[in-house]
């Protein structure tokens, strides 16, 4: 089968469904790397199927991921993509993350992207979550991200904002609360 022929075009929920079985299942290290490659394909929709393909993985799936977390961070801070963005940052939302794995570029762009008026809610509500899951190790950062969450207070967010927000304000609280 050639997978990136039928990427090229458009797919439905179904075949996402079984592509995603079929890879983290049943593709050897090789067939699996050839398909993460085609995350950077030069033709957008291929690149979102791909993106689309992994974010129904299971834990099999998020296992063999998890050692492409950085490349997924890289891919998310350079996409142009909206579509491929959002789902990236679903993905790695589902890994798990440690202290070592930090990656500074990474939490800037999240941050800023909280921020960023252009950014779709999806966007802005993941990075909310990514954020927190990155700066809970620190508490000079979870002071950071609780500065910029409260910059919210009063304005008027829509429902998938205001629920990231008062979620990680909560968590906030919980962490600080623990540490004390």
């Amino acid at each position: 089968m050639d997978l990136r022929s039928l990427l090229t075009k458009r797919i439905y929920k179904e075949e996402v469904k079984h592509l995603a079985s079929m890879v983290q299942s049943s593709f050897d290290d090789r067939e699996f790397a050839e398909f993460f490659q085609l995350l950077y394909d030069e033709d957008a929709r291929v690149s979102e199927n791909i993106a689309w393909i992994m974010s129904h993985f299971n834990k099999v799936g998020w296992g063999r991921l998890n050692s492409k977390k950085q490349s997924l961070m890289e891919e998310a801070m350079h996409t142009s993509s909206t579509t491929e963005l959002r789902l990236l940052l679903t993905i790695i939302s589902k890994l798990p993350l440690s202290e070592e794995e930090i990656a500074i570029p990474f939490l800037n762009f999240c941050l800023d992207n909280i921020t960023t008026m252009a950014q779709s809610v999806a966007v802005k509500s993941l990075c909310i979550y990514l954020s927190f899951q990155q700066c809970k190790f620190f508490p000079e950062l979870l002071q950071e991200l609780q500065t910029i969450l409260t910059s919210y207070d009063g304005v008027s967010l829509s429902p998938g904002l205001k629920s990231a927000r008062s979620k990680v304000l909560q968590a906030i609280a919980k962490n600080n609360r623990r540490n004390k």
